[in-house]
């Protein structure tokens, strides 16, 4: 049987055991507060250096490109000599200083000397990418996007949506692809280590991604095309993870177009846009599952071409059609149902409401470093719209802080806007997963007392009892550290019994629902006995 060694005081340690005990206890534990340090201090600086332009007419004026940084207060725009152009597809990474350390446009990879790395051209075969690689830059919206590797601080995962013509869409996403970025080679400017693998294949959705709650890993998230079907792939120190397919339960309504996926800055919910309506689900950080499907139709109105964003604190979300900006205020406990409701539109022949800002039009959406939400137009623009109070009361409506062309910019951008995670995002307090064996695993939320759970801790067979059963489905789910399910049971009665033989031993938490409704959590001790 495997032991643990521990120091008792008042005694020298065995200098073999306390090897041992560096090997096999303190040497990971360090690794994993520094893997820990080096990326919090990464998020830090990360996602406030954007990337744009298109040099259509090289040595004209207005072409070229531009950099973007945005901080608490400020944004600075300034030309740039960068390697490429863009037309739509930019994901750049910044070191924990911010400066720069490589970046694309969805067909190759550059170094911060504005250099395409080895190995770092041909992303994204297919048609498309043979119209428009290398010259113009790839053509899907916020179709790449950066993640730092769990495991290692120098290695990154490029994640890029590739595409293919479609006669009636125009634009058919998918597959999915990763590609690995070491930083350690080349002298420190980086190379591609290993390009253009299929994550998932299929008629695809846009994706996003949501830091995991244990403040490390990633979750990688996707729709098929319809948003019915939704895949989860956890990224952590050993790769990605796949996670079974989810379906949603949703109406009848078929849109033609989706894109647009995105995260509110808790990772607690999700959005994706379609020409038909707004799809915004509630999703589980330690799970990776979904729940609570919400459709908000689209208004009469509304044009294709959009996107969407949360506020800062989750409440509100906005989308866009072609002319106009719609937000729907997502607060539970108000009275009627939940909508989208014009905010600013583009054509008011009256020139009379507070909503209107003539001759601009709406695109692509992003929450910025500083709390603001950042916008394009689905054309040539010199410009970025900006509105700078997302989380204003939804009584004032009129007097938000929208700034149409807040950002003018030295070039033309052509439909380019960042894909990002919330770098920022933390550990989830209060939760199973939120703590890779560093500190204790804390208290979840209360199971009601009527709740009998024996025994604990377990063995090979946990029996839940609820006396207060009153008709409906017990449903219990049971998830690693890792918030991955590793078991569940269900039974139309008041008592089920949940298989833990052969688990490894550990904490887990354990989920009870009656039909759809969530009941609580607790935690859950399996231990084994002598090998």
């Amino acid at each position: 049987m495997k032991r643990f060694f521990t120091i008792k005081k008042g005694r020298q340690p065995n200098r073999v055991h306390a090897c041992r005990a560096w090997n096999f206890v303190i040497r990971p534990l360090l690794c994993i507060i520094c893997l820990t340090l080096c990326h919090a201090a990464i998020a830090q600086k990360s996602g406030s250096l954007w990337l744009a332009g298109y040099d259509e007419f090289p040595g004209m004026p207005g072409y070229g490109h531009a950099q973007i940084r945005i901080s608490d207060d400020t944004v600075l725009v300034e030309p740039a000599a960068l390697a490429f152009n863009f037309e739509s597809t930019v994901a750049v990474m910044t070191g924990p200083d911010g400066n720069l350390l490589f970046y694309t446009n969805g067909c190759e990879v550059a170094d911060r000397h504005h250099q395409v790395m080895p190995n770092g051209a041909g992303l994204n075969p297919g048609d498309i990418g043979d119209m428009v690689c290398p010259g113009k830059g790839y053509i899907v919206p916020q179709g790449a996007m950066i993640l730092p590797d769990p495991g290692n601080p120098a290695r990154y995962y490029l994640l890029h949506t590739g595409a293919s013509y479609d006669p009636v869409r125009k634009l058919r996403l998918g597959p999915l692809y990763f590609t690995g970025v070491d930083m350690s080679l080349q002298n420190g400017l980086g190379d591609v280590t290993a390009k253009n693998n299929i994550l998932q294949a299929g008629d695809l959705g846009t994706f996003t991604a949501v830091r995991h709650g244990n403040g490390r890993d990633w979750w990688v998230i996707l729709p098929e095309f319809g948003n019915r079907v939704w895949h989860t792939f956890l990224l952590g120190p050993d790769g990605f993870s796949p996670m079974p397919p989810q379906t949603m339960l949703l109406s009848e309504v078929e849109c033609e177009k989706h894109i647009g996926t995105t995260a509110s800055l808790q990772g607690d919910r999700l959005a994706n846009w379609g020409d038909c309506k707004v799809t915004v689900l509630d999703f589980d950080r330690c799970a990776g599952v979904f729940a609570n499907a919400l459709e908000l139709p689209a208004p009469t109105h509304w044009i294709p071409g959009g996107g969407v964003a949360f506020s800062p604190s989750g409440r509100y979300l906005y989308a866009t059609s072609q002319n106009v900006l719609f937000r729907a205020d997502l607060q539970p406990d108000l009275p009627g149902p939940i909508r989208l409701d014009t905010v600013r539109f583009s054509y008011d022949p009256l020139r009379e409401s507070p909503f209107d800002v003539p001759g601009n039009t709406f695109h692509a959406l992003v929450n910025g470093p500083d709390g603001r939400i950042y916008g394009n137009i689905p054309s040539r623009a010199k410009h970025l719209h900006a509105l700078r109070n997302p989380d204003s009361d939804t009584i004032a409506v009129a007097k938000l802080d929208f700034r149409a062309r807040g950002v003018p910019l030295p070039v033309s951008n052509v439909r380019t806007l960042p894909h990002l995670p919330n770098y920022r995002l933390t550990s989830l307090a209060g939760s199973i997963c939120d703590t890779l064996g560093i500190v204790g695993a804390p208290e979840l939320s209360a199971l009601p007392d009527a709740f009998r759970i024996r025994p604990n801790p377990v063995q090979d067979f946990l029996l839940v009892d609820y006396p207060d059963y009153s008709g409906g489905t017990l449903r219990a789910t049971l998830h690693n550290v890792q918030g991955m399910l590793v078991g569940s049971a269900e039974q139309p009665g008041g008592q089920l019994r949940l298989v833990t033989q052969g688990l490894p031993a550990g904490v887990y938490a354990l989920r009870l629902w009656l039909d759809e409704r969530y009941l609580g959590s607790k935690r859950v001790l399996v231990v084994r006995g002598k090998e």
